[in-house]
């Protein structure tokens, strides 16, 4: 643009004072001709770039979700086409429901049989107490009978062998007292064990219901977010892998410009100054912005933690801070497009009137010049 102004100046002071010879190209007027230019040099080079930044790198940006499933599996099918708009919550594409569907009847039976084995449970501590007291009402007349033979023994009644089997029957009763006590107590165990107010058998049965359940509903994968899916090569029957993205979806509800600018005109951007845009698939239209942030870092500095001293060039300074901004006014014919890029110009709460000027009339004339990439 610079350039083009001081061709067409010169051009204009050549058809005044040499083509036409309005007036005599002396050295007054030859102090007026370059001194204006020097002054519109200066003025570019030492005032606008400090009160008016510029930038001729600016872009759209959005939020970009890579849409995945949840399982691997075949597409049944495909509910959207490229570029159309979206509603939050809409359905973007059903994956095939049927083998989810499977082991949610298979876990609810399953169910159906944990509550039975719990039964079942409830039954094995009837049936250990019954088996702990047949043995306790044999080991108490085994001791009774002991207690007699032995009275009868010590009068040389009975032989002591007999009274040894006796005796050898009351201690392995005894050992089987202690076995029936140990059965009834792991049966009670099983039976009590819970986990919050189920038993452990039907909590692992709907732990894994749920996780079944969870996987059938989501069989159809829906939209974040108001927006459109762009490049869509997704097609019913397609078979995809656990969670890799198959199709990439394109906020719309919130974007934001972001405009690269050199250092050296940034330091006095701040928050909420006022800024112009230049779409360049928009020639000839300049849209109303404001700064919602500079990103105060640069990549290029960033260091990555190793045990390796840094070489040279692999960190180093940057040239250039990130200005994001936002547009205060829309027009439906103008939406936003995504990755859409163009001009910015910002003016500080520091930067005089005139330079405001100078600096709208530029960005309104490359706007226009714009038109020369789209003739028809």
């Amino acid at each position: 643009m610079e350039l083009l102004i001081t061709i067409a100046y010169f051009f204009l002071v050549r058809l005044i004072f040499f083509d036409f010879k309005l007036m005599k190209f002396n050295l007054f007027w030859k102090f007026i001709v370059f001194g204006l230019w020097v002054g519109a040099v200066l003025t570019e080079i030492l005032m606008l770039g400090q009160y008016t930044p510029y930038s001729k790198e600016a872009f759209v940006q959005s939020y970009v979700v890579q849409m995945a499933p949840e399982y691997g599996g075949r597409v049944k099918e495909v509910f959207i086409t490229s570029n159309t708009p979206i509603k939050k919550g809409d359905p973007l594409f059903e994956m095939d429901p049927e083998p989810w569907q499977d082991r949610v009847n298979e876990y609810e039976a399953l169910l159906a049989s944990a509550g039975t084995d719990v039964q079942k449970l409830g039954q094995k501590i009837v049936e250990a107490r019954a088996d702990a007291a047949r043995t306790e009402a044999t080991l108490k007349g085994a001791k009774a009978k002991y207690d007699m033979i032995r009275k009868a023994a010590e009068k040389n009644a009975v032989s002591k062998i007999h009274l040894e089997q006796i005796e050898q029957r009351v201690a392995a009763l005894k050992a089987q007292t202690k076995a029936d006590a140990a059965t009834v107590r792991e049966a009670q165990l099983a039976f009590d064990s819970e986990v919050g107010d189920e038993h452990t058998e039907i909590a692992k049965v709907l732990a894994k219901l749920a996780t079944a359940k969870y996987h059938l509903s989501n069989t159809i994968i829906r939209a974040p977010s108001d927006g459109y899916v762009s490049n869509l090569q997704l097609y019913p029957g397609a078979f995809t892998r656990l969670k890799s993205p198959v199709m990439t979806f394109i906020n719309s509800e919130q974007y934001w410009i972001a405009a690269k600018m050199n250092q050296r005109g940034i330091q006095r951007v701040r928050e909420g100054d006022h800024a112009e845009i230049a779409f360049d698939m928009y020639p000839g239209k300049v849209f109303p912005a404001k700064v919602v942030s500079v990103i105060w870092a640069n990549g290029n500095a960033q260091g990555v933690p190793s045990g390796l001293i840094p070489t040279e060039g692999s960190v180093s300074g940057g040239f250039d801070f990130m200005v994001r901004l936002h547009l205060t006014g829309e027009h439906p014919d103008y939406p936003v497009r995504f990755g859409a890029s163009g001009l910015v110009a910002v003016f500080t709460r520091e930067a005089p009137d005139f330079l405001v000027l100078l600096r709208q009339i530029e960005i309104h004339s490359e706007s226009y010049l714009k038109y020369l990439f789209n003739p028809f």
